[in-house]
């Protein structure tokens, strides 16, 4: 367990409520983007986060919380355990990317765009996203999603397995990364199964698997998932 000084929290329109931390001593372990950690106030209970943005090189960096209110009256340092559990895969042979998001999945997943932006320019991305993932943005990262012109704040009247389907029609993706609630993302999922993706090439992150097995989750490959029993919906 280590002490983590608590910057600013940040309370956002829709679902994103974030957190910026400064973790001065970053000679932990590195973050793969979709990995999570715990922080509570100190002596308190834990509550996972997903990594918005990585720590490295002493700057701050934000995390994304589901109650940051409990830990505004706190002294300005949190108990911190991280980084957890297994993150999105470097598509390393992929041309394209395609990345579903709703909700809060948006946050999770901005991370893992920022990285593969600046290591592999070459990568083609394309985000499906809808209203409330785009709410729910901390301005930095609505920034560079603009930059890389992916953030499009005109919200089509189209739902997103609609949207999905149109997009699978005109630039069939060679990986999927899917940041939704459970059942949205094994719609998702079946739908670019049936475009002719691989199952293995389908990625999915959801908060709500229950007590993973070491080494598993919050990302699991599709053609791995568990019974859906294993889900709280």
């Amino acid at each position: 367990m280590e002490r983590i000084r608590l910057l600013e929290v940040l309370c956002l329109p829709g679902t994103g409520q974030c957190l910026r931390l400064l973790l001065e001593d970053d000679a932990g372990s590195a973050v793969i983007p979709g990995q999570y950690c715990l922080l509570g106030a100190h002596g308190g209970a834990l509550q996972p986060c997903s990594y918005i943005s990585l720590p490295e090189h002493h700057g701050p960096f934000i995390v994304s919380a589901s109650h940051p209110g409990r830990f505004a009256a706190t002294d300005g340092w949190l108990d911190y355990r991280g980084p957890l559990g297994v993150g999105w895969p470097l598509p390393l042979r992929a041309g394209r990317l395609l990345v579903v998001a709703s909700g809060n999945g948006l946050l999770s997943v901005a991370a893992a765009i920022d990285e593969l932006a600046c290591w592999m320019p070459a990568l083609r991305l394309d985000l499906i996203a809808d209203a409330a993932s785009l709410a729910g943005l901390p301005e930095e990262c609505r920034r560079w999603l603009h930059s890389l012109g992916l953030l499009d704040e005109r919200v089509h009247g189209a739902c997103l397995l609609e949207r999905l389907h149109r997009q699978l029609l005109e630039r069939p993706p060679d990986v999927v990364f899917c940041a939704t609630p459970v059942f949205l993302g094994r719609s998702a999922a079946q739908a670019c199964l049936r475009s002719g993706v691989p199952a293995a090439s389908i990625w999915l992150r959801n908060e709500r698997l229950l007590s993973p097995p070491p080494g598993e989750g919050p990302v699991v490959r599709f053609d791995r998932l568990p019974p859906p029993l294993h889900y709280r919906s």
